[in-house]
């Protein structure tokens, strides 16, 4: 009977010594589960902040070159302006407007003209299939030195849409004129971008424009 009492008493404390063991390892997962969770949400949370500064930053340097090379800071905050208007309203995201407006700003004299060759680019950009920003890089290299200069626009055909014939000398006036025929307002392809703009990437682009303006308030 002593005996018995003296198993009882062992495997008592053996069962407390193991529900304390495995109380003391759920304690710990639990903690580690949560610094998890604090973890993941303090990246997220600094990603978020990272993200926001980052627009501020790019906004501030857009604005500031639009006031240097519009001669102002009212009229580069109206370009500016009129470069988000444009944004709402097209199937590619203010970013990549933004990345390429500051070429377009270098080939116009104001904000209107701004605004012009924005839809200019847009209608481009969507028959060739080119991103905005790259499209704005060549628009700026045809406007300021001919067609002959936009090595990528020969690439797509571009030269051909305008109606030049290949091996022509084409003046940096006669280019720009083509433009503003073919892809401007009335132009054959002058309503490419709405039309793109009526496609699931279009309502993408929509939506990442709202959160791009949220981070830009």
């Amino acid at each position: 009977m002593a005996q018995n009492l003296v198993l009882n008493i062992l495997a008592r404390d053996k069962t407390k010594q193991a529900l304390a063991g495995v109380r003391a390892g759920l304690n710990n997962l639990r903690s580690a589960i949560f610094s998890v969770q604090s973890a993941i949400l303090g990246i997220g949370g600094g990603l978020a902040v990272k993200s926001i500064l980052d627009v501020g930053a790019n906004v501030e340097q857009l604005r500031l070159r639009f006031a240097f090379l519009f001669k102002g800071v009212k009229e580069g905050d109206k370009a500016f302006k009129g470069l988000i208007d444009f944004a709402g309203k097209v199937p590619f995201t203010l970013e990549e407007i933004q990345a390429g407006a500051g070429n377009l700003a270098v080939v116009t004299k104001n904000a209107e003209e701004l605004n012009e060759i924005l839809k200019i680019t847009g209608n481009v950009a969507s028959v060739t299939g080119l991103d905005f920003r790259q499209t704005a890089e060549q628009i700026q290299r045809s406007f300021a030195g001919g067609i002959a200069s936009a090595d990528v626009f020969r690439e797509r055909g571009v030269r051909a849409l305008l109606g030049f014939k290949a091996g022509a000398t084409v003046t940096a006036e006669a280019t720009i004129k083509a433009f503003e025929d073919t892809f401007g307002e009335g132009g054959r392809f002058g309503k490419a971008t709405e039309v793109l703009a009526t496609t699931f990437t279009g309502t993408l682009s929509m939506l990442s424009d709202k959160l791009f303006k949220f981070k830009l308030e």
